[in-house]
């Protein structure tokens, strides 16, 4: 169960393209998801369907015919991971917190009470 429940959750693509897993993708979250599909699709990461007898035949077909297409795909999740994202995303928080104005310096003590106006 541990293995299955790596590649679930918030994460699932990042943590399929970590492992080198092709993605099906077959709905996202208007707005908030809507580029993960264009980004697997056009990188050759995965593929997008809402079909599940479609879906099932896509996996049927990499595991007999498309073997080379399963091997493609894989390939090209591994050529999208960024393992030091983690650590772009803290230093861009870092230079935008610095560029916050002139209650960048002021003590949190002094301004923990009306951060949500800053």
């Amino acid at each position: 169960m541990q293995k299955w429940m790596g590649v679930c959750g918030h994460g699932t693509i990042a943590e399929a393209l970590i492992r080198g897993l092709p993605i099906i993708l077959n709905d996202y979250i208007t707005g908030q998801e809507k580029g993960n599909v264009p980004y697997v699709v056009g990188n050759g990461a995965g593929v997008f369907t809402r079909s599940p007898k479609e879906t099932a035949q896509i996996v049927a077909g990499w595991f007999s015919t498309n073997s080379d297409e399963l091997k493609k795909m894989s390939e090209n999740s591994l050529k999208l991971v960024q393992p030091e994202a983690v650590f772009d995303i803290v230093r861009d928080i870092h230079d935008l917190a610095g560029q916050r104005g002139p209650l960048a310096y002021v003590p949190y003590v002094l301004t923990s009470s009306f951060t949500n106006l800053i």
